[in-house]
């Protein structure tokens, strides 16, 4: 007999399929999160159940437009901008040291996992409040997502009242057009800031990135959550692998780490410095 349209027990074959096919493990509640925002879009596409959309769609093209859908509901990312603000504060003084290094040098930084666009933008406003522009020209800021629709999202740099709620208005002024008429409400960053950021749709648990293997420092942060332990080990080697010698990788503050890889050595609680 199948199983009751909608319900837990229908989900089952979505929840495994995350698991085997995508890589995903959702927690308790962001798992019955997505279950109710998969329903809604589902319904509204005319399936009548989670079954139906599994041996429709996602059984007969595990890489198609339902294993995209899934992946654009279950990693959307509550972020903001300057969260974690001590982690700008100290990219900030790396960025500065290095440039006094090595002037003609590009620096590279890496935002791995950045959502709908709020860290790298971030990235590169600190570092324009704080560099000569002959500085921040030699910066390069580079975002990844696995989520297609969040990489849109940051590609457009159009954000609303409550995406910028933690902007101080001196950073309003400075980096963000305000939108007139039908895009009043809206916030658009400005060129300067928007030309700095490159982005890649990309995933963290393939073997091989298409980015350098160079990065000065490298932010994957509140990413690992959606990792067994097996993988976040993993995804930190690869991680150290695309640093420089002596750089930087910043973890979210409230990520524990199974343990530190070899080539890396921990600064404070959510930095770890490549062995040079």
């Amino acid at each position: 007999m199948d199983p009751e349209p909608w319900s837990e027990k229908d989900f089952g074959s979505i929840v495994v399929f995350l698991r085997n096919q995508i890589g995903i493990s959702l927690e308790l509640h962001r798992m019955g999160l997505l279950q109710a925002r998969l329903r809604s879009r589902l319904q509204g596409k005319g399936f009548g159940s989670f079954a139906q959309f599994h041996d429709q769609v996602l059984k007969p093209d595990p890489t198609g437009w339902g294993t995209q859908l899934l992946i654009d509901l279950s990693t959307v990312n509550h972020t903001s901008f300057f969260r974690e603000p001590a982690h700008f504060t100290f990219l900030i003084e790396q960025v500065s040291a290095w440039l006094k290094e090595a002037p003609t040098s590009p620096v590279r930084i890496w935002s791995a996992g950045c959502s709908s666009g709020q860290e790298p933008y971030s990235m590169a406003m600190a570092l324009a409040e704080a560099l000569p522009h002959h500085g921040l020209s030699k910066v390069e800021i580079w975002g990844s997502d696995l989520s297609l629709e969040m990489l849109k999202v940051a590609a457009g740099a159009i954000y609303t009242t409550r995406d910028v709620q933690g902007v101080s208005p001196a950073r309003l002024r400075r980096f963000f057009l305000l939108g007139r008429g039908p895009r009043e409400g809206s916030f658009r960053i400005v060129p300067e800031i928007r030309d700095l950021v490159k982005f890649r749709h990309l995933d963290l648990r393939n073997s091989i990135w298409p980015v350098p293997t160079d990065f000065h420092v490298v932010f994957c942060r509140n990413v690992s959550i959606y990792f067994s332990d097996d993988e976040r080990l993993a995804l930190l080697d690869r991680l150290s692998q695309h640093l420089r010698p002596n750089g930087w990788l910043v973890m979210g503050n409230g990520e524990i780490l199974p343990y530190v890889p070899s080539m890396l050595r921990k600064h404070s609680p959510s930095i770890f410095q490549k062995e040079g």
